[in-house]
């Protein structure tokens, strides 16, 4: 229903360019047109939750123009936001009837730098429309909106915007920097001859590019590391003078912020370009199989120079379903043949979910996702930034068999790991950066528990007969990865009006600084906000002493209030978005991937947190694959839910 795919081009241009010549009467009959296309194509419900999304930014984006211009200019700023919102509609038909991967593809012999950025642009849409929606539900958990007349509700929410640009224009660099880290910008080659393929033509058979068999390494792939990252405000965040070889697994390790990921930026290729930080010194590799001596100070590069895993899967897909990931995912080591692709599906038990969309999968599912289509065999180096933070115990299996055959090839990986206890079984080497931490004990404490306070709903993917949850309880889910850990939160959540932490920080994060992000945390600091230090709100002065303690415990007070939220590491973010959670003091805590992104040290100071709530009689459910915290579930009395083939039940320990 959407233009032909000989068409869309065209199209593209023409709903861009033609709303800036027409005048009103017109751009209102093309506006018309789209609008009953678009309806015909999704449905009224469809497009109305697009025209939410897009008709308030539509109309603020008005209201600086005249603030800008003038009261005489209304009639020409009523005209531009016309021609904005028809502009951005028309693109929307594309994102609803092209696939991003059809977009990359089209374009990936000849300018790929106009297909891949299309394509980012595609992939943007409905992250933007998920985002805002997360935003407003983050809101009205928090307490803001609800009782608020209805010019508060408006200014509350125009206050997360800002917020919402920033993160949108981060998913973007995330997006460029997957791209460039996997050669995606660079035009496609043929790998056999012209001569080749006319006598493939001439005798009927199929052209096709087969796969590169995997190289061997052996020990001449080196990267030789000496240089000092620092960021905007000067801070050092690594020092490194390293010499690692191939065929060696080296496990890098450190607290959250020290720079472990900014590292491993650099080695990809893609930092200090698309990133506000400063690298001093070298970083080069000899012995790279299709470029021989690479001096990264000579970047950016269209062709990939390792390959690199980075932390959230949900921000660094392209595509818009596991087939077609699959499809674009190899640039350097050829195209996969169905038999290849199929067998990498059962591996990584992603074969049932050809056909999904990334978004409809689990985060551990996201991962296999991401580690199965981009583990290139023929990249001599592999950087693992929290990889396996998601994986359940045969995702983790899986990984690890990938990354010691790998080594046996010659190649050398990089890991970086909080719970670095299974790493070090297999590692050959480890560097500390930053300040080193002692091993931890995490803390345990024996609650008795109380009264009942709730029971977990039942769900559509599974049903349960569990006993009560009772206050101080300490509950840990655990599962397979799909099998529904983060859905059971979710839908509790919302049938119970409990507070829900999910897994990637940026769904609970507001602000565009770690000032704004602070003050969007509870309705009264907000206030507290827009009053000024000259008026006093009740109650302001105890929520902000509450939220400093927290800040301290959480190791979050060194940090500059004007620092960009989406400058922090997934570690700081995620100790910020526990904040609010914190604060509230609610009789349950649900808490997804709790251990994602902290350090030893965070996480036992977090553990100490929840068992001070917890002998108040604050009840707290968590998930996670670590076996860390399923120890100390055990040695503090807590319970075990496994869900498994439907069932919802609970273990005895």
């Amino acid at each position: 229903m959407g233009p032909p795919r000989h068409f869309r081009l065209p199209f593209l241009v023409l709903v861009v360019v033609l709303p800036l010549m027409l005048e009103w009467q017109q751009l209102a009959a093309w506006g018309g047109f789209l609008f009953l296309w678009s309806a015909y194509m999704v449905g009224p419900s469809s497009l109305y939750r697009w025209l939410r999304v897009w008709l308030p930014l539509s109309i603020l984006y008005g209201l600086i123009l005249l603030l800008f211009s003038g009261t005489g200019d209304w009639p020409r700023i009523l005209l531009l936001m016309g021609r904005l919102l028809i502009a951005l509609l028309g693109m929307q038909i594309l994102t609803w009837s092209v696939p991003p991967s059809d977009v990359v593809r089209a374009f990936e012999w000849a300018l790929p730098r106009l297909g891949v950025s299309l394509a980012i642009s595609l992939r943007l849409v409905p992250r933007l429309e998920r985002s805002a929606k997360w935003r407003l539900e983050t809101l009205e958990e928090r307490g803001f909106i609800d009782e608020e007349s209805g010019l508060k509700a408006l200014r509350t929410r125009a206050s997360i915007w800002p917020g919402w640009l920033a993160d949108s224009l981060d998913h973007a660099h995330d997006l460029g920097d997957a791209v460039q880290a996997r050669g995606i910008l660079a035009p496609r080659r043929w790998r056999h001859s012209v001569k080749r393929r006319i006598v493939q033509l001439a005798l009927g058979e199929d052209v096709r590019e087969d796969g590169v068999n995997p190289y061997h390494f052996s020990d001449s792939v080196q990267l030789g590391l000496d240089l000092e990252i620092r960021l905007p405000d000067g801070r050092c965040i690594g020092r490194h003078k390293e010499l690692l070889r191939g065929g060696q697994i080296v496990l890098l390790r450190g607290p959250s912020g020290c720079g472990k990921s900014s590292l491993l930026r650099v080695i990809a290729g893609v930092s200090p370009w698309q990133h506000p930080v400063s690298v001093y010194g070298k970083v080069h590799i000899s012995g790279h199989p299709s470029l021989g001596e690479v001096n990264l100070a000579e970047g950016p590069f269209t062709e990939a120079i390792s390959c690199w895993i980075p932390q959230d899967p949900d921000r660094h897909g392209l595509a818009e379903s596991v087939h077609r990931e699959f499809k674009i995912a190899r640039r350097l080591s050829g195209p996969w043949t169905q038999n290849e692709m199929l067998e990498c599906l059962r591996e990584w038990k992603l074969f049932d979910k050809l056909r999904s969309q990334p978004e409809n999968l689990s985060e551990g599912e996201q991962q296999r996702l991401l580690l199965a289509a981009h583990l290139d065999s023929a990249q001599p180096i592999w950087l693992l930034d929290e990889a396996d933070v998601h994986l359940d115990e045969a995702g983790f299996i899986q990984l690890g068999k990938a990354v010691v055959k790998h080594r046996a090839r010659g190649g050398l990986v990089i890991v970086v790991a909080h719970r670095h206890a299974r790493w070090e079984r297999i590692a050959d080497y480890e560097i500390d950066i930053g300040d080193s931490l002692p091993p931890q004990d995490y803390p345990s404490v024996w609650v008795e528990r109380g009264e009942e306070i709730g029971t977990p709903p039942q769900g559509d993917l599974f049903s349960h007969d569990l006993k009560p949850v009772r206050a101080g309880d300490l509950i840990l889910i655990q599962g397979a990865n799909g099998s529904g850990k983060t859905t059971l939160l979710r839908e509790w959540s919302g049938t119970s009006g409990l507070p829900w932490l999910p897994t990637s920080p940026d769904r609970r994060l507001l602000g565009m600084t770690i000032e704004e992000e602070l003050n969007l945390q509870h309705p009264i600091l907000f206030e507290q906000h827009l009053a000024g230090e000259e008026v006093q709100i009740p109650d302001a002065e105890r929520i902000q002493l509450q939220q400093s303690a927290l800040r301290l415990d959480l190791g979050l007070s060194h940090l500059s209030m004007a620092t960009p939220v989406h400058d922090l590491s997934t570690g700081e973010r995620r100790r910020l978005s526990l904040l609010p959670v914190l604060m509230r003091k609610p009789a349950i805590m649900l808490l997804d991937e709790i251990d994602h992104g902290l350090d030893d040290l965070t996480l036992a100071d977090l553990i100490e947190e929840l068992n001070i709530r917890r002998k108040s009689g604050c009840a707290i459910v968590i998930t996670s694959h670590s076996p860390d915290l399923m120890a100390w579930t055990k040695v503090s009395g807590g319970r075990v839910w496994n869900i498994e083939q439907g069932q919802l039940t609970e273990v005895s320990l």
